[in-house]
């Protein structure tokens, strides 16, 4: 099954290519949660050997993406959809929070990349190729998280998106209802543009939140089990 998603690992770091292989495919999905991890099997799909594999797994276990019974099994970790509702209102709160570090970096030149990537990710909304829209998205709000210049938060905020991403695979279906956030997009960049970041903190945040309600509404869920992020006092 996970010979057709693998290409061989180069030795020079390949502890460093297992565990980030690993991730991925547990993060896309192509192992499910659930799935037993056999390292001597997936020692011979990457070409290593298995002792970066079981690093890897033990990696991925403090990570939580992977559950661990002593001297029985090794699987890829359940997705609890609560997970989810706690993971974007943290997201929303952090990428505001780099508005005000990155407020000092801006220029016109990042402001044209951010255009540039609203304008990418309208082109494959009209495509309605999700990948492509996921992937211009998270670039967006990357420009400006880079842009802090913060290793702590821009570390942080990374390790959180590995997590939400996986929730979105499984629970929302790729990218759903994202038409919103192009027109959220802009009112971001012309925030900026305006040196308003106060403002455009707050509709990054906003976009955060509607996101999420947009894709709360395509689910079917029992909404009074688990406490809604972005609740008002």
């Amino acid at each position: 099954m996970l010979s057709k998603h693998a290409t061989k690992v180069k030795r020079s770091s390949i502890r460093e290519q297992v565990y980030l292989q690993l991730q991925e495919w547990i993060i896309s999905g192509v192992l499910k949660p659930g799935d037993k991890l056999k390292d001597q099997e997936l020692a011979e799909v990457l070409g290593a050997s298995r002792t970066p594999i079981r690093e890897a797994i033990l990696r991925l276990e403090e990570e939580g993406m992977v559950q661990t019974k002593a001297n029985s099994w090794t699987q890829v970790a359940p997705v609890d959809i609560k997970q989810a509702y706690r993971l974007y209102p943290i997201i929303g709160s952090l990428e505001k929070l780099a508005v005000s570090f990155a407020q000092e970096n801006i220029e016109s030149k990042h402001i044209e990349e951010l255009e540039i990537l609203n304008g990418e990710l309208k082109r494959a909304l009209k495509e309605e190729n999700a990948i492509l829209a996921q992937q211009y998205d998270a670039q967006f709000h990357q420009v400006i998280i880079d842009l802090s210049a913060n290793e702590e938060l821009i570390y942080v905020l990374e390790g959180l998106k590995k997590k939400l991403r996986r929730y979105e695979v499984t629970y929302f279906d790729g990218f759903l209802g994202a038409e919103s956030s192009v027109a959220e997009h802009q009112k971001i960049i012309s925030a900026l543009i305006a040196k308003n970041f106060a403002a455009a903190a707050d509709m990054i945040e906003s976009n955060w939140k509607e996101s999420f309600q947009r894709r709360l509404s395509k689910m079917d869920i029992d909404k009074d089990e688990t406490v809604l992020p972005f609740q008002e006092e």
